[in-house]
C-alpha cells in the first residue's frame, strides 16, 4: 500500500506538493492518514479516485474535502483561501517539473481565483486546474 500511495501521489499534482513539502516518507504518510481521517476519506475511495484517472465527475465530497486536508497541511490553502504566492513557492521546488517556471506561474495565476460551492470543492477546483496545467508539460 505504501508504494501504491507513493506512487499515486507522485503523479498527481498533489503528490507533488506534498512529497516536496515533506521531508520523509513518514510525513507525508502522516499527512496522507491526517487527511483520510480529517476527510473521512475510505483508502478504497481514494485509490478507486486516483486509479481511474482523478476525473473531477467521480470526486465525492470526501476526495474533495482530502484534497483540502492536504493543501492545508502543506500551508497552501487557509480559511477557503487559496495562497497563490506559496503555492507558487512550494510549486517551483519542485525538481520534477523545474525549467517549467513560466508555465507554472501561468497555472497559478489561471487557477488561483477558483472558486466552488464550498472549501472542500475550492481546494479541489484549485487543484484540478492546475493539474491541466501540468498535463501539458
Amino acid at each position: 500500500m505504501k508504494a501504491l500511495y507513493a506512487l499515486t501521489l507522485l503523479s498527481t499534482l498533489a503528490g507533488l506538493v506534498t512529497f516536496a513539502l515533506c521531508d520523509t516518507y513518514e510525513e507525508m504518510e502522516k499527512f496522507h492518514k491526517a487527511c483520510i481521517a480529517e476527510s473521512n476519506t475510505t483508502e478504497d475511495e481514494f485509490k478507486k479516485f486516483f486509479d481511474n484517472g482523478m476525473k473531477a465527475s467521480d470526486a465525492t465530497n470526501n476526495i474533495k474535502c482530502h484534497m483540502k486536508c492536504l493543501m492545508e497541511k502543506q500551508g497552501i490553502f487557509k480559511n477557503g483561501v487559496y495562497n497563490a504566492e506559496a503555492g507558487l513557492k512550494l510549486l517551483l521546488s519542485i525538481p520534477a517539473i523545474s525549467g517549467h517556471e513560466n508555465e507554472i506561474k501561468q497555472a497559478v495565476n489561471s487557477c488561483k481565483n477558483e472558486r466552488g460551492a464550498n472549501d472542500c470543492d475550492t481546494a479541489f477546483k484549485i487543484s484540478m486546474c492546475i493539474k491541466e496545467f501540468k498535463a501539458q508539460l
